[in-house]
């Protein structure tokens, strides 16, 4: 009598499930996380434009570094974030502020993300 033995090679249709479901959640977070990063960086880049353009150019009033913020919006195809932004006039200086919320969706529960960034300007 002859037996044979077979030796499994591959992994099993489990594990393959299993690596796929991981990948898939993983793209399902960055597909939400991506844009938002993206975002913050863009606000990030108008912020040190204003302190740049600030020496050459510079907004005497609250309102004239409003509406430079809101041109560079504009350029950079964010006009839906100009009701999240405030410029302040505080000791002699603009303080300007962008503050939202954005939430990251984690399938068993939702994470709020609070963006708060700041810049003290010299008039």
């Amino acid at each position: 009598m002859c037996i044979t033995t077979v030796k499994q090679r591959g992994g099993s249709i489990i594990s393959t499930l299993i690596t796929l479901v991981i990948l898939a959640y993983g793209v399902f977070i960055g597909i939400q996380y991506v844009p938002q990063l993206l975002e913050s960086h863009s606000i990030d880049s108008i912020l040190d434009r204003m302190r740049d353009t600030q020496v050459a150019d510079p907004a005497k009033t609250a309102n004239d570094a409003n509406m430079k913020v809101v041109r560079m919006l504009q350029i950079n195809e964010m006009d839906y974030m100009t009701n999240n932004f405030k410029v302040e006039n505080q000791d002699g200086m603009l303080l300007i502020i962008f503050d939202y919320k954005r939430e990251l969706n984690l399938v068993f529960k939702t994470l709020p993300i609070n963006h708060h960034k700041t810049m003290l300007l010299r008039k």
